[in-house]
């Protein structure tokens, strides 16, 4: 199901480009992202607790579901910013 988002003219900051929606990361994504610094799979509940760690980027999107109750969303930009900074070695088998 796609994610829609419906922003008010009055919330122009909060304005999220199409652009933005192509490159977000969700927490599956993350796994695979984490699990390259050491080669093993990174647990979904491990990678939950790293993306509320203090310092970890906050969410682009934030939307609780019944699918997915702490369903997050953050741009790829920002999570391979602090994997550089926090996870060294992290892009060695990125093509």
């Amino acid at each position: 199901m796609p994610i829609v988002l419906i922003v008010s003219p009055a919330d122009d900051d909060d304005l999220i480009r199409r652009a933005d929606l192509r490159d977000l990361v969700g927490i599956a994504q993350l796994q695979a992202m984490l699990g390259r610094v050491r080669g093993e799979p990174v647990s979904r509940t491990r990678a939950q607790v790293i993306a509320g760690m203090k310092g970890f980027p906050d969410p682009l999107i934030s939307h609780p579901s019944a699918e997915d109750p702490q369903m997050r969303l953050w741009l790829r930009a920002d999570v391979e910013g602090w994997l550089d900074t926090n996870r060294p070695g992290w892009r060695r088998d990125v093509p």
